[in-house]
């Protein structure tokens, strides 16, 4: 056996599974990839005069999820559909953060110059203490907060999903496997924080800059996937047998 033979052979399986996906999933990827390139020039769209604390801060943590959206991405396209979306419940705390710290400036030093005296609240305390349009938009964020700890801790998909049966025999895979279906609901996740975190950063750029209405267009394109996602699993739920 050759030395790092099953890297190597992980990073083939990866290769191979990178451009199935590209080729039957080329929708999904698109979209993700624009929307991150979209991201990503937001940046430097910014006016050079922000420079308060709170809002370096606040830049900062968006800065953190653009590059979370590189590996999930990434990782996602070549298989490795649930360690994708692991890095998710961060983004949503970061996101969270970008909020709270609209709402609370004067707290910007708990993210700049922390201590152990000091530390950044917990994502419930964000949750609880930033505005909300309504009760059922507070109710609707820890929803989707207990969904994502299923991936950032142990649960029944990290071993269901490496699980084979045939007949009476359960098998472990080892490594990973081309899966259109995973593939989509990662997009399904990714886009959907992805257009979350746009619309953060749409907030510091001035309305007359035209990445406004690049960020438009992509964010209805990604609302469109959305609701053609939601729709099918209704539709795959209603025509499965009781």
């Amino acid at each position: 056996m050759t030395a790092f033979s099953h890297w190597s052979s992980f990073e083939a399986n990866g290769d191979q599974i990178q451009n199935q996906t590209a080729s039957e999933c080329n929708r999904e990827i698109d979209l993700l990839k624009r929307a991150f390139e979209l991201y990503s020039e937001g940046f430097s769209a910014i006016p050079k005069s922000s420079k308060a604390k709170a809002m370096v801060a606040r830049l900062a943590l968006l800065s953190q999820n653009l590059n979370s959206f590189h590996v999930m991405i990434h990782s996602a396209s070549r298989g490795f559909y649930i360690q994708s979306l692991v890095p998710l419940r961060n983004v949503f705390e970061n996101w969270l953060a970008f909020w709270y710290l609209a709402k609370f400036p004067d707290e910007a030093d708990r993210w700049l110059d922390p201590t152990w005296q000091m530390r950044p609240p917990t994502a419930e305390t964000m949750r609880n203490k930033i505005d909300h349009p309504a009760k059922q938009t507070k109710s609707k964020l820890k929803d989707f907060y207990d969904e994502l700890n299923r991936f950032a801790h142990t649960d029944p998909a990290a071993v269901l999903s490496i699980l084979e049966q045939e007949g009476e025999k359960t098998y472990i895979s080892v490594g990973v496997r081309f899966d259109a279906d995973n593939y989509r609901a990662c997009a399904y996740g990714l886009s959907l924080w992805i257009g979350y975190c746009l619309d953060a950063l749409s907030i510091v750029i001035p309305d007359s800059h035209e990445w406004q209405g690049q960020y438009h267009s992509i964010v209805d394109e990604i609302l469109q996937f959305i609701d053609e996602y939601n729709a099918n699993r209704t539709g795959a739920a209603a025509g499965s047998p009781r």
